[in-house]
């Protein structure tokens, strides 16, 4: 049976933690308060309390496989303070017989590329936080671990539109949205898992692009927000990440292949 540990259960690990475990599968997490140590380990899993910067428990870095799932949060002004601090965390793993390591990146390492993007299009970071997720893949890529880059999320309590909600003139309502659904990432991590994928640079998206203005309209009446408005756009180059490879590899059908269907919640 595979041993996992998931460094970060937060709006993503946790419920990827509960699903390993109705899988069989023993698990291992990292959270940054005590009172959520204790929920997680009402619930099953074998939780551990840690932040960033601050000694991590070995015992973490004994299971056979590390999920690490960081985003840089309250860090994104000090990327290189966050770049180190991974570093090291992949570092120490390696000595103390991690076997394998997947690392949940972001789209936004691709910057504002034109058109489709697969899993090999060429990299161009802009943010500090893509830049660093950038350094982090490298190295993750170098202990022959697998990188997952995922685009806009979306699940429970948790929707792009209700920032959007009422809004007007905003630009670039003519540009393709790139979303995932929770579930979605969920299942392919676990898939990556099962399957053994290693050493591999994956992304994932639902496989349906409307435009931001299309979306962001339908998502807001479906909520009863007031709806946003955006300027008159002839544009509509920008990016649109194709994850068509990655579903092929894992032999993974999404949940939520167009964002019409993710739940506004």
């Amino acid at each position: 049976m595979t041993n996992i540990s998931i460094c970060g259960c937060g709006w993503l690990g946790e419920p990827l933690a509960y699903m390993f475990l109705q899988q069989g599968f023993r698990v291992m997490g990292t959270c940054r308060s005590q009172q959520k140590r204790d929920q997680l380990q009402q619930k099953g899993i074998n939780a551990r309390q840690f932040e960033l910067g601050h000694p991590m428990p070995t015992d973490i870095f004994h299971q056979s496989t590390l999920i690490l799932n960081l985003p840089p949060g309250q860090y994104r002004q000090q990327p290189e303070f966050f770049v180190n601090k991974i570093l090291y965390l992949i570092e120490t793993a390696k000595l103390h017989g991690c076997q394998n390591i997947l690392f949940i990146s972001t789209t936004s390492v691709y910057g504002d590329s034109r058109g489709r993007v697969t899993e090999h299009s060429q990299l161009k970071p802009v943010t500090s936080s893509a830049k660093a997720h950038v350094q982090i893949e490298q190295a993750i890529l170098a202990a022959n671990g697998t990188v997952l880059r995922l685009a806009g999320l979306i699940g429970p309590g948790r929707h792009p539109a209700r920032n959007l909600a009422g809004r007007k003139q905003i630009s670039g309502g003519a540009n393709p949205v790139n979303l995932v659904h929770q579930e979605d990432v969920i299942n392919a991590v676990i898939t990556i898992i099962k399957q053994q994928v290693w050493g591999k640079v994956l992304h994932l998206a639902a496989t349906e692009h409307p435009s931001r203005a299309d979306y962001y309209r339908w998502a807001a009446g479906e909520a009863g927000l007031a709806p946003p408005e955006f300027k008159p756009d002839n544009g509509g180059d920008s990016k649109v990440i194709d994850a068509t490879a990655t579903l092929s590899m894992l032999n993974l059908e999404l949940a939520y292949p167009s964002p019409f269907q993710m739940p506004v919640s």
